[in-house]
């Protein structure tokens, strides 16, 4: 009679264990928390206000408040009002006043668009440490952005998602510990975090792994996101791709590629996608590299000889190697942020390029540029946008010669395309 009363307590208390972790997992699901319902508590110089989950069990911090600028330290509670804490931030898009911009966890809101981080709001810019309690399992996208006093965070290891603009614009960063159990890793994360020295990981994490200051992904050997330091900065051995962006806070001039590396992906070497990463001015490739090769200014495919990566010199200036055959969209400008700073100021495109798919010419759009074939290239545009599809409001040089066959080419190409200067040039006399 006591064994049966036994398995029957085991059979109760094991039911009991699972409800409880169901009611858990419930909470943090989309739906599972009661937004309509706002909690207050103020503990010493800062006030928390949470939405309680249905189930009454767990609390969602999604604004803190700050009541003095002597706030040197933010320890956030594992528990408001008896409920475990277990999400931060504010995951809307927008606000009454600008319907583009991210809220953060401390009533700021960022625009990484238009280069506005939330920085120097008052009492956040003093915080210098921040502690989050290992309950917290959802941190939501742009959470701690503008914390620019702030120089290191340990994220509590349950949380699988590091959302965008998480740390965008942190400026005195200087080491960030991941999660143990993180899944995935949005890299714009970390933009704008010039002080980053040191980004650290479990090895008992299962996606990702970080070597050589580089978190990668372990199932493709994906380089996610680069912490560099010094003027040479050299790719661990293994990486096969580098994803977009992931040089996005790069403080090193020359990155250096191994033989490893079989993609690099578009604007990889760039800030972000409003702006080229203006701290590195080269990009070396290793001679033993069976995919990719260099020459002069370019690093280029090997297999269909595509342009990959194109270094501006310090006038702004960029001759496209005569190995380069095709132009695509799929090209990382070094060395000129030609998004926020205008224009490259000369361009020179080789005589034996054949293929362009649009928009390539204009990845590369200059104020001068030059064509040196005799034929012009055969141009592709996939979404059929038209005015990217050739140089434009630009000067255009192009070999006397040859005149008429490219003035053919632009009538037939984008017949509306307005060009505000048409040269001829003698190639014998160089350019």
């Amino acid at each position: 009679m006591k064994k049966r009363w036994m398995t029957v307590f085991c059979v109760v208390l094991f039911t009991m264990l699972i409800m409880t972790a169901a009611d858990t997992k419930a909470a943090a699901k989309k739906g599972a928390w009661d937004t309509g319902k706002k909690e207050v508590q103020a503990k010493g110089a800062f006030t928390y206000y949470i939405h309680p989950s249905k189930n009454g069990k767990e609390a969602w911090i999604y604004k803190i408040k700050i009541k003095s600028k002597k706030s040197r330290t933010l320890s956030i509670p594992k528990t408001i009002q008896g409920k475990k804490v277990t999400r931060l931030g504010r995951p809307e898009l927008g606000s009454e006043e600008d319907d583009e911009a991210y809220a953060t966890l401390f009533d700021t809101y960022v625009e990484p668009w238009n280069n506005w981080d939330g920085k120097g709001i008052p009492f956040v810019s003093s915080l210098k440490s921040i502690q989050i309690p290992d309950t917290v399992k959802v941190i939501d996208q742009a959470a701690f952005s503008g914390l620019n006093s702030v120089t290191t965070i340990k994220l509590p290891k349950k949380v699988k998602k590091i959302e965008e603009y998480t740390f965008y614009g942190c400026s005195k960063l200087k080491t960030v510990i991941l999660p143990e159990q993180m899944e995935s890793f949005e890299n714009s994360s970390l933009w704008g975090c010039p002080s980053l020295r040191d980004i650290r990981l479990s090895k008992k994490n299962k996606k990702f792994e970080v070597r050589g200051n580089c978190l990668i992904r372990k199932k493709n050997r994906d380089l996610v996101f680069a912490v560099t330091a010094g003027r040479e900065f050299k790719v661990p051995d293994g990486v096969k791709r580098i994803t977009s962006y992931a040089f996005g806070s790069s403080m090193s001039p020359a990155i250096h590629i191994p033989a490893s590396v079989i993609k690099m992906e578009k604007a990889a070497f760039s800030m972000d996608p409003w702006g080229d990463n203006m701290n590195i001015k080269d990009v070396v490739v290793s001679e033993n590299n069976l995919v990719f090769g260099r020459d002069g200014q370019c690093i280029y495919k090997k297999s269909d000889n595509s342009l990959a990566v194109a270094i501006a010199d310090e006038k702004r200036e960029l001759r496209i190697s005569e190995l380069v055959t095709k132009l695509t969209p799929d090209i990382s400008l070094v060395n000129c942020d030609i998004f926020r700073n205008g224009f490259l100021e000369k361009v020179v495109y080789p005589s034996g390029l054949k293929y362009v798919t649009a928009p390539g010419f204009d990845v590369l759009r200059a104020r001068n540029v030059y064509f040196t074939g005799s034929v012009p290239p055969e141009v592709s545009d996939p979404n059929e946008e038209g005015l990217e599809k050739l140089p434009n409001y630009c000067h255009v040089y192009v070999p006397e010669a040859y005149e008429e066959a490219y003035k053919e080419w632009y009538r037939k190409t984008v017949p509306y395309c307005e060009i505000h200067g048409w040269h001829t040039y003698n190639p014998e006399t160089g350019i």
